[in-house]
């Protein structure tokens, strides 16, 4: 082994000296294994890309200096989000309820104007609006005019939160001894200073008359309210309905007009239909800013429309349509001599789908002039009587189809005109009186509180049903077995003790109307006949019943604003009582339940349903949108959903269903509680019905009558149509027949005697009995 490792030794030793070939290999090989070795690799590697992102770096600035530069002297550009027209709304005949109005519009776009050549610019413009009679778009008439005196044109405290506004102006607040003036930053008070104050900020030369700086003011701070965007490339609206002759004038001499663009504005329309479909259709407005952060991921800007109320908010994905991208030129300093760049390239704006609604515009409009005209009558009627008392004042009605739940009719009154909310955009000073009224603002405060012009009370209101809701108990009486179609008399006995608490018959308070059978106490409405029924049959059976027709539960329709209603049952006492004794349930309760008092409360909508399912025993969906038609006729939506069996025995609901008959026939022994008003000599279509007079509580406190309701179906075979309705404070629900007459013989097409009058017989208190155990709800 040692031989070996001397002769490997020797050897290496030996080439070495034979001269310099083999030092040279040696030399090129070590150099090789360095510049092979990985951590120089890498370390070459990362030096590399952080010189490329420094260059990268570098050029990009000083591409975007170079642009700058360009851009300041040569044509621009740009691109801006276009608004695509709004779909249509037809009701269920085809008439145009809402649509879509083109106008042209003028932007402003950042040209790189010096403050001296905008406000020139600025004061041009200005004149030519008027000339051409465009609409300006000002926002800061909202706060501040010069007419011919400046002022505010709101309270001090809303001025104070305006020029505060660190998205604004920014100004300091203050409280006292502070020396305000024009040129430093506290709030301005006084009109004059602060209008000193915007001829400063921006930089209005002082050779301009007051009205040249107001007029220059008025667009320099529309451009100053988005002024982030403005020095990004979007360009501001300032004008709109702009005649097509000035703008191609724009056009003609867009070197001159340097950063004005002429785009397309889409407003909504409504014909004088909607008017009385308002609470249906709902209106529009520009976007929250708290619906924006939720839309803007969908395509929306802060100045997008939106539907606000109804269909046109609850179909928002669908009208709406789909934004497009416009790209835009402007010339800038160089004006002629600069160089306009052409486009031929954008993406156009999607029309939004047209949704047809299973309304119909005539039946709406007999319905609700039906609910006017009842309510100025009693008016005029209760001048005449002086008895001091509120009377009727708002209501509501729905007529339904009762095999599919398509809502034919349904209106709330007051009403209101969505139209003004459009035209108030565009300076029309009645129609902004008019929004104030209807949002409720300033003065209107208190009237709009009692009014609620823009509550649908057929979905949004929730109403004691009274008298409507004995077929609950009677059919929840029937189901249990407590009484049967052919045995079912009770003996109406007043003064009558339930539970230590006595109740009165409303019509013989001293004897009681003696035996009845269901037909005789449900065309009287007698309370006492059901106050006995319900406490024989107990609440669970009627809680459960009227859970089957979906009362106090919401029906899904598809508006927005539904509420769900209560039903009188053990678990809402219990849970809404504060004293132990107040949550224990009393068989006195269940006597005022089983008339439609006590914890009951329904919308309109809800009965419309709940009437529907005795005429067809199924429950239905009710919906107003038909469906949802997309440009090229595919459907993207419909509103039928399939109705849901009751299951209630057929002799129990045909025994109910005569019972009704005869609140419009009258009884074998009895008159009608409706009198003759809907017997077949005074009116030939044949209903089922029930009239309800339901206490609210507030009659003796208020001074006001009770709320008067009316549910029917007809015709009495072979049923379409169900109708609810409530006149708050209308004393009588058999004086609200007048209403659904006129509702119905609108429907079949058929002629009401306009002869009717109110009943004079108008208690201050209805169905509703003495509060039991202090537990009235």
């Amino acid at each position: 082994m040692a031989r070996n490792l001397t002769d490997d030794y020797g050897a290496f030793d030996h080439n070495a000296e034979k001269g310099g070939n083999n030092e040279t290999r040696s030399r090129l090989k070590r150099i090789f294994v360095f510049l092979t070795n990985r951590y120089l690799v890498l370390g070459v590697g990362f030096v590399a890309f952080g010189i490329a992102i420094l260059v990268m770096t570098t050029s990009l600035q000083f591409t975007d200096y170079q642009k700058t530069l360009s851009e300041s002297s040569s044509g621009v550009i740009r691109q801006y989000v276009s608004q695509a027209p709004r779909g249509d709304i037809y009701d269920s005949k085809g008439i145009l309820l809402a649509s879509t109005t083109e106008y042209n519009s003028v932007m402003i776009a950042n040209a790189y104007l010096d403050d001296d050549s905008l406000n020139s610019l600025c004061l041009e413009l200005s004149y030519l609006f008027d000339e051409y009679h465009c609409i300006d778009v000002a926002d800061l008439d909202q706060y501040f005019v010069l007419d011919p005196k400046a002022r505010f044109v709101k309270d001090e405290e809303k001025i104070r939160l305006w020029q505060t506004d660190t998205n604004l102006f920014g100004l300091k607040d203050y409280s006292s001894g502070v020396i305000v003036t024009f040129s430093d930053d506290y709030v301005k008070t006084d009109p004059n200073v602060f209008f000193l104050y915007l001829r400063r900020k921006f930089n209005i030369d002082n050779n301009y008359t007051i009205e040249e700086a107001y007029r220059i003011i008025r667009i320099r701070y529309q451009i100053f309210t988005d002024n982030w965007a403005f020095i990004k490339g979007t360009p501001v609206k300032i004008a709109t309905d702009v005649p097509d002759e000035l703008i191609r004038k724009f056009e003609e001499q867009n070197y001159h007009y340097m950063g004005l663009v002429a785009g397309k504005e889409y407003a909504r329309t409504y014909s004088t239909e909607a008017l009385y479909a308002s609470h249906v259709l709902g209106y529009v407005g520009k976007i929250s800013s708290v619906t924006y952060q939720d839309l803007a991921p969908f395509g929306y800007t802060s100045d997008s429309v939106v539907g606000k109320s109804g269909v046109e908010s609850q179909m928002e994905r669908y009208l709406h349509g789909k934004s497009g991208i416009t790209p835009y030129s402007i010339w800038t300093q160089e004006g002629e001599n600069g160089m306009f760049v052409p486009y031929n390239y954008g993406v156009s704006p999607e029309e939004g789908a047209t949704v047809y609604l299973t309304i119909d515009s005539r039946i709406q409009e007999v319905g609700t002039q039906a609910l006017k005209e009842y309510i100025l009558k009693a008016r005029e009627a209760e001048e005449i009587r002086q008895t001091g008392m509120k009377t009727a004042s708002a209501g509501a009605f729905v007529l339904m189809n009762v095999n599919t739940g398509a809502i034919v009719a349904m209106a709330s009154y007051p009403n209101y005109d969505p139209n003004d909310f459009i035209i108030a955009n565009y300076g029309d000073e009645q129609a902004k009186i008019q929004v104030n009224y209807y949002l409720g603002v300033d003065e209107y405060q208190d009237i709009t509180a009692v009014d609620l012009p823009l509550w649908n009370r057929a979905i949004m209101s929730m109403y004691a049903p009274g008298s409507t809701f004995k077929p609950c108990t009677a059919l929840a009486a029937l189901e249990a077995g407590k009484i049967t179609p052919t045995n079912n008399h009770i003996a109406c006995i007043s003064p009558y003790d339930i539970d230590g608490w006595i109740f009165k018959c409303l019509e013989y308070p001293e004897t009681g109307h003696g035996d009845l059978s269901l037909d005789d106490a449900m065309a009287q409405s007698c309370n006492i006949y059901f106050n006995i029924l319900g406490v024989w049959t107990g609440i669970d059976n009627i809680s459960a019943m009227a859970n089957r027709f979906g009362l106090g539960v919401k029906t899904g329709i598809d508006l927005p604003g539904e509420i769900s209603g209560v039903m009188s049952s053990r678990e809402y006492k219990r849970l809404t009582r504060q004293s132990v004794y107040d949550k224990t349930w009393f068989p006195s309760n269940t006597a005022q339940a089983a008339i439609g008092q006590f914890d009951d409360c329904f919308t309109i909508l809800q009965l419309c349903r709940y009437t529907a399912g005795i005429a067809t025993n199924k429950l239905c969906t009710p919906y107003v949108i038909d469906k949802v038609v997309a440009s090229d006729g595919s459907i993207l939506y419909k509103g039928q959903t399939e109705s849901v069996d009751l299951n209630i025995a057929e002799e129990n609901i045909n025994a109910v269903r005569q019972a009704m008959r005869c609140v419009a026939t009258g009884s074998y022994g009895w008159r009608s509680s409706a009198g003759t008003q809907l017997n077949d000599e005074n009116f030939s279509i044949k209903m089922v019905c029930k009239t309800g007079t339901a206490e609210t509580g507030f009659e003796e406190l208020r001074g006001e009558y009770s709320n008067g309701l009316f549910i029917c179906y007809a015709p009495v075979d072979n049923p379409e149509v169900a109708l609810a309705l409530v006149v708050e404070k209308g004393e009588w629900g058999s004086s609200c027949v007048e209403i659904a007459k006129k509702v119905m013989a609108a429907y079949f097409n058929d002629q009401v005697d306009p002869k009717t009058k109110l009943v004079d017989k108008n208690p201050i208190r209805g169905d509703y009995l003495p509060n039991i155990n202090g537990s009235a709800g």
